[in-house]
C-alpha cells in the first residue's frame, strides 16, 4: 500500500470509529431506562391551544386530557404512557363550534434528555387520531407530535418540533383539505390522580 493510500485508510478507520461512537450515544439517549414518580392514572390542562392548518388557524378556549396513564418504569423509553381521552373546548372556526374526540389512545414515548434543559425529557406522541365535526365542516387527523415534558413546571408541551398530522376524509368548505398537515401547539399542566401534583420523569 502507498503512503497516500495508507494515510487514506487511517483517516477513513478514525472516521467510522468516531461515527460509532456518535451512533451509540445517540442510541444511549433514545433507549436507556426511565422512572415515573408517581405512576398511573393522570389528567391535564391546556389554556388557548391553537391548531393551525394551511388556510386557517383554530383557536380553543382549553384542550383537557380526561384520561391518560403514565408507567413507572420503562428498559426503552417507549410507550411510557397514553393520552386515551381528549376534548377540546370552545373552538370557534369561524363559523361555528368544532368538536375533537380522540379515537384511540395516542402513545406518548421518551425520546431522550433536552440537550438545552437539564430537566426537561423530549417526547413523541404517535399514534394520534382525532375526528372533528362541526357546522360544515368534518374531518380526520393522524399522525405524530413532537415536544418535551418540563419536570420544573409539570408541563407537557406539543408542538415545540414540527409535527406530521395529515388531513383526511375532510368536507370543511375548502378551509380543511385531504393531505393538509395540521400542527397543534399546546401547554398540558399535568397532575397525577393518586397526588393531585405533577410527575417526575427521570432516566436512570
Amino acid at each position: 500500500m502507498n503512503i497516500p493510500a495508507r494515510r487514506f485508510a487511517v483517516v477513513a478507520a478514525a472516521f467510522v470509529a468516531a461515527l460509532g461512537s456518535v451512533v451509540s450515544s445517540a442510541s444511549a439517549a433514545t433507549t436507556g431506562s426511565w422512572s415515573v414518580t408517581p405512576a398511573g392514572a393522570y389528567t391535564a390542562h391546556a389554556v388557548h391551544p391553537p391548531w393551525t392548518f394551511p388556510a386557517a388557524t383554530i383557536a380553543c378556549d382549553s384542550l383537557d386530557v380526561t384520561a391518560g396513564r403514565l408507567e413507572a418504569t420503562g428498559a426503552t423509553g417507549g410507550r411510557m404512557g397514553t393520552i386515551d381521552a381528549l376534548t377540546t373546548h370552545n373552538c370557534q372556526f369561524g363559523f361555528g363550534e368544532v368538536v375533537t374526540t380522540s379515537t384511540t389512545p395516542w402513545v406518548i414515548d421518551l425520546v431522550g434528555q433536552n440537550p438545552s434543559h437539564a430537566n426537561w425529557v423530549d417526547v413523541r406522541i404517535s399514534e394520534v387520531s382525532a375526528y372533528w365535526a362541526g357546522f360544515g365542516c368534518v374531518a380526520d387527523f393522524k399522525g405524530t407530535l413532537h415536544g418535551h415534558y418540563e419536570n420544573d413546571t409539570g408541563k407537557l408541551v406539543i408542538g415545540d418540533k414540527s409535527g406530521d398530522l395529515l388531513a383526511s376524509n375532510a368536507n370543511c368548505l375548502g378551509i380543511v383539505n385531504n393531505g393538509d398537515v395540521v400542527a397543534l401547539r399546546a401547554s398540558l399542566r399535568m397532575a397525577m390522580a393518586s397526588t393531585g401534583k405533577a410527575p417526575v420523569i427521570r432516566a436512570l
